[in-house]
């Protein structure tokens, strides 16, 4: 379970040891253990209140589930995933929320302003169609964790276009954990090329038969078509930053 700490509640050597532990965040070598940051008008109790409203609620199935907003690496795709009024009520009264992903620090705004209580969950609760992408969080995990430093250019737009690599993915008949990560790393590492690529385009069809996996495809491509889609792709953000 969170717990939420009041650090300006603590003596000068506990906040310390909290700002030490909430920089150490963007060493990408172990799962979060300060999730965030937040900035709020409202007393301890009334916040711990709202983010534990959030916490448990109905799935796809109906059945109640556990749901980790609060970890970066669920955080980031599920604001890819929301609409701007389930963005604002999940912030509720919190004026700013800070997070850690990609190992980058990531500031998201909100109005300060709760939401009705007599609503529950429902504002910003994941709709059932929301929910698989979501549920892709770890995947999402286990792409940027392979990535090298994301230059901060590139890792706002990083969570939607991790969200529309899986769903195009998964409409090529990817399903398994692996291959969705895998498939969404090569598309991001070697750029717009590789998904356009005539090789891959070529078997799309075959894997929505289910005539070729994802290993045999990736198998197809030489290592000298790999370094030049890399170089390719580097050159095209080096443009666009320049730009």
């Amino acid at each position: 379970m969170p717990r939420l700490v009041d650090v300006a509640a603590l003596d000068e050597a506990a906040q310390t040891i909290v700002t030490e532990a909430w920089d150490a965040e963007t060493v990408r070598d172990r799962p979060p253990v300060v999730c965030a940051w937040l900035d709020s008008d409202l007393d301890g109790e009334s916040l711990v209140e709202h983010i534990a409203r959030y916490l448990v609620g109905p799935g796809v199935d109906g059945k109640p589930v556990f749901w980790r907003f609060y970890d970066p690496r669920v955080l980031a795709l599920t604001l890819a995933t929301f609409d701007p009024a389930q963005r604002q009520a999940l912030l509720g009264p919190i004026q700013s929320w800070q997070f850690i992903w990609a190992g980058h620090r990531w500031s998201i705004s909100g109005r300060g302003v709760a939401t009705d209580l007599l609503e529950g969950h429902v504002p910003a609760w994941p709709r059932n169609d929301q929910w698989p992408r979501i549920n892709r969080s770890d995947v999402a995990t286990q792409v940027v964790d392979r990535l090298s430093d994301v230059p901060v250019q590139e890792v706002a737009s990083l969570p939607a276009t991790l969200d529309r690599l899986f769903g195009d993915a998964a409409q090529f008949g990817l399903t398994q954990a692996d291959d969705l990560a895998d498939y969404a790393w090569h598309c991001v590492k070697y750029g717009s090329a590789f998904e356009q690529h005539p090789t891959l385009v070529q078997a799309r069809t075959e894997m929505v038969d289910g005539r070729i996996t994802w290993p045999e495809i990736v198998s197809l491509f030489t290592p000298d078509e790999l370094r030049q889609l890399e170089q390719s792709s580097r050159l095209s953000k080096a443009q666009r930053t320049e730009s």
